[in-house]
């Protein structure tokens, strides 16, 4: 059986529960508890970067005002251990994220595709992974909203 075969679930289910968290706007000291490694960084691949507890903390608050959200992974380009047992995955997801504007009567939707590289690491219990970088490498079929959204990605999110 191919290794990419073998890693898919071990993906599937730690990103599942990474977004899990994140879409419940969990705190972030239960995402260090639960999913994510103590090196943690995220953000656009040449570009901003999110990085540690404060940087995560930073991410976690620019991403706070969406108040209903879903992450689908469509595709699974690919999954491999390296040298050091490090999971490599890139996967293309389809997102909606929505938001309101104080004052607002309606809410906005922001929807596309995103092309991620993450990098996973065994819990110490040898059973789990833990996300250690979650690093957008592109996006297609975005919506004006995200397209704005996404616009600067040497500056982080455009909230």
């Amino acid at each position: 059986m191919p290794e990419k075969d073998v890693l898919e679930p071990a993906v599937i289910d730690t990103i599942e529960r990474y977004f899990d968290l994140l879409q419940a706007h969990a705190p972030l000291q239960q995402m260090y508890a639960e999913i994510l490694t103590e090196d943690f960084e995220t953000g656009f691949r040449g570009g901003f970067m999110w990085r540690g507890e404060s940087g995560t903390q930073e991410f976690l608050d620019a991403r706070s005002e969406f108040f209903d959200e879903s992450h689908e992974i469509t595709q699974i380009i690919h999954a491999a251990l390296d040298a050091d047992g490090i999971l490599l995955a890139r996967t293309r997801l389809s997102f909606l994220l929505r938001r309101r504007e104080p004052g607002s009567a309606r809410s906005e939707e922001l929807t596309g595709d995103a092309f991620h590289l993450w990098r996973f690491r065994r819990e110490p219990d040898g059973v789990r992974w833990r996300v250690a970088a979650q690093i957008v490498e592109g996006f297609a079929r975005l919506n004006e909203g995200a397209r704005t959204l996404f616009s600067a990605p040497t500056e982080g999110l455009r909230t």
